[in-house]
C-alpha cells in the first residue's frame, strides 16, 4: 500500500506527506474534501495548519486518494488507534520507555521488551509500535505502571534490533 501511495501522490511532496499525517493521525478520508477523526469532521484547514501545508493541497490529496480505488479502499477504512497514555503518564505515575530500532522489519523486539518489563515484575498498561513506512525515527514506546529502574537501560538496549532506549519519568 505505501509503494501504490508513492505512486499515487509521489508527484507532489506535499501531497504524499499529507497522505502519511493523515494515516500517522489516524484519520479517514470519507470522500473528497471530507477527512474523519471517527464520525468528527476535520476542517481542511486545520489539517493543512497541522502539516504546514495549504488546504487546497490537503483537498487534492483527499480528491487524488478518492479517484484511486486501492488507496480509497484503505484511507476510508483508517481509524484512530485511542488515545496515547505517554503524555499523560505523570499524572497517573506511570513509566515511559522508548526503544528505537534499527530494522523494525525484525521479529521478536516487542515481545523481547514485554518479557525483560514483565521479568522485573512491571506491568505494562500501553504500547504504541510506529511504522517505519509512516515515521522517520520508528520506535516503540512502552507505558508502564511504573517508572523502570535505569539499570535495564542496557538489558533492553541489547536485544537483537535495538539501537537506543530511553526511559523517561
Amino acid at each position: 500500500m505505501w509503494q501504490r501511495m508513492v505512486e499515487v501522490l509521489g508527484d507532489s511532496p506535499q501531497r504524499l506527506m499529507v497522505g502519511q499525517g493523515i494515516v500517522r493521525h489516524g484519520l479517514r478520508v470519507a470522500g473528497p474534501g471530507d477527512i474523519r477523526c471517527g464520525e468528527i469532521r476535520i476542517p481542511l484547514k486545520s489539517v493543512g495548519r497541522a502539516l504546514g501545508v495549504d488546504r487546497r493541497t490537503v483537498r487534492a490529496t483527499t480528491e487524488a486518494i478518492c479517484a484511486d480505488e486501492d488507496l480509497f479502499r484503505f484511507f476510508s477504512r483508517l481509524s484512530p488507534a485511542g488515545p496515547s497514555l505517554e503524555r499523560v503518564s505523570d499524572v497517573f505515575g506511570y513509566g515511559v520507555v522508548i526503544i528505537y530500532v534499527e530494522s523494525p522489519e525484525n521479529p521478536g523486539i516487542l515481545s523481547q521488551v514485554a518479557s525483560v518489563i514483565a521479568d522485573h515484575g512491571v506491568a505494562i498498561r500501553q504500547v504504541i509500535a510506529e511504522d517505519v513506512a509512516i515515521y522517520p525515527e520508528p520506535c516503540l514506546r512502552v507505558i508502564t505502571q511504573e517508572t523502570l529502574p535505569g539499570s535495564l537501560i542496557n538489558v533492553l538496549a541489547s536485544i537483537e534490533g535495538v539501537s537506543r532506549v530511553v526511559i523517561e519519568k
